[in-house]
């Protein structure tokens, strides 16, 4: 009877753990020192917006790339753009070493932006303005 009740717990408990590892926090963002400038400087014809960063990952084979967000308060706030992070894992077998993956995102437009905001971190990024 012992047996069955220390059992049953035991599956209670790591139920309870696996669902709590499900819907926990999310692990940090392997992204960081992101800049963000405006190139309007003469002869850029059409100015560019520009956004980098770093990501670091645990094997080699990642990639990164910025989608372009239409934001809900695009009205509300025009000065600020919004970008969806998204990371593709390597496919099948990858070096076991800690790798930097750049990321370099360029849009060719005139609205002068104040802000860029990256989701799912919800990193804000000052623009800066090149002249």
């Amino acid at each position: 009877m012992r047996m069955g009740i220390a059992v049953v717990l035991g599956l209670m408990l790591f139920a309870i753990g696996a669902s709590a590892q499900k819907g926990g926090a999310k692990p940090p963002s392997p992204c960081k020192h992101w800049k963000a400038w405006h190139d309007v400087q003469p002869g850029t014809n059409p100015p560019t917006l520009h956004v980098t960063a770093s990501c670091e990952f645990p094997t080699a084979g990642y990639t990164v790339e910025l989608v372009s967000v239409q934001s809900k308060n695009a009205k509300t706030h025009p000065e600020i753009y919004v970008l969806k992070r998204v990371v593709h894992k390597p496919e099948g077998m990858a070096a076991q070493v800690i790798t930097e993956v750049p990321i370099d995102y360029k849009v060719q437009t005139s609205v002068e932006y104040k802000e860029v905001r990256i989701r799912p971190d919800k990193v804000r990024v000052r623009v800066k303005k090149v002249q």
